[in-house]
């Protein structure tokens, strides 16, 4: 279904009725699957030491800068989630690639007591 401008009188509206007819099948997930959040206040968490990091380093200085602190930021995030510890999992890693040439995959997640 198009929407034009005039259907709502309003770019933005219209903008935002077309979005949500677009993810419709994906906005309410939460009401079929309860171990769905319907809000992403963990997300919002999860990305907040990498906000904290830019803003206190004058942000970053270019594109490249942005997308190389965002990966590591993921990495260092998953490692986390995974119950390891990321400095010294990275400098493992690092290490590696200085030897072989190639980066280790991820380790798997750390399962508690056992």
């Amino acid at each position: 279904m198009a929407l034009a401008q005039g259907e709502y009188g309003d770019g933005d509206a219209s903008r935002l009725a077309k979005r949500l007819l677009k993810y419709c099948d994906s906005l309410f997930t939460f009401l079929d699957h309860p171990a769905v959040p319907f809000e992403n206040n963990l997300a919002e968490r999860m990305i907040r030491p990498a906000v904290l990091i830019r803003k206190n380093s004058q942000s970053n200085r270019s594109e490249k800068g942005a997308a190389t602190q965002a990966v590591l930021m993921s990495i260092y995030r998953t490692l986390r989630l995974r119950g390891h510890d990321p400095t010294d999992t990275m400098v493992a890693a690092l290490r590696t690639y200085l030897t072989t040439g190639q980066l280790p995959p991820l380790p798997a997640p750390v399962i508690a007591g056992g």
